[in-house]
């Protein structure tokens, strides 16, 4: 074990963060990307965004605003919650997009639009916003 244990982002949802401080930010956060599936046998498509531990994120708030697939039905939107540092493995759990916004939201650092800021969260809180949920969708 050693002397000095990583920051901990709690304090970003308690102090006010400077507009400075918010755009840079904006400019050092992952910006997520949808990952396209199709399930065998079933005839929508599914969209999955990824959420990984101790990095803050930019997600679409509404992802059928932003993206659609030409002649396609989508017919699941979800994030995976990953954990780098879960030696059990990465995949924390699946969730609904839009239920994963609303139990999201007390980590949301900014908006812009259509878009949200989620601040770097810990393996545990991840973990945490499963409370009631089952943990894998597909």
């Amino acid at each position: 074990m050693g002397l000095f244990s990583k920051k901990s982002n709690k304090a970003d949802n308690k102090k006010e963060l400077t507009a400075e401080e918010v755009k840079k930010r904006w400019e050092d956060a992952y910006r997520a990307n949808p990952n396209v599936y199709e399930k065998e046998g079933e005839e929508g498509l599914l969209v999955g965004f990824a959420l990984t531990e101790d990095c803050d994120s930019i997600f679409p708030l509404v992802p059928e605003e932003q993206w659609a697939i030409e002649g396609r039905t989508i017919g699941l939107w979800m994030i995976t919650m990953v954990s780098l540092t879960n030696p059990q493995g990465g995949i924390i759990g699946q969730m609904e997009y839009h239920e994963a916004m609303k139990r999201l939201q007390p980590y949301f650092i900014a908006r812009s639009d259509n878009w949200v800021m989620i601040r770097a969260m810990t393996h545990e809180e991840l973990d945490g916003l499963f409370d009631g949920l089952p943990r894998k969708l597909v």
